[in-house]
């Protein structure tokens, strides 16, 4: 998978907004928000192609969390970037 375009991640307080970066301007209509694990796994992959089991990976290396868990928690992630029209699949 890839992201369509490049996006930036912002913090504001405990939360997480990515934002569309479309050559040097910001678009705010297209803003996401995101909680930490999930703007961990994007800013960690940024524009390249990664998979499922790279995510998956990713979370179970930094949380310790269970894998199954973890698969659960990128399958709906990657159900929100899909829907959003974010990334393909």
């Amino acid at each position: 998978m890839r992201f369509k375009e490049a996006y930036i991640i912002h913090r504001i307080g405990d939360e997480y907004m990515m934002l569309s970066h479309r050559n040097s301007t910001i678009d705010f209509t297209c803003a996401i928000a995101l909680n930490a694990s999930a703007a961990y796994l994007i800013g960690e992959t940024g524009d390249q192609s990664f998979s499922f089991e790279d995510w998956v990976s990713l979370l179970v290396d930094r949380y310790g969390i269970d894998r199954i868990v973890a698969e659960t928690d990128v399958q709906a992630l990657i159900e929100k970037l899909i829907k959003e029209k974010i990334i393909d699949a």
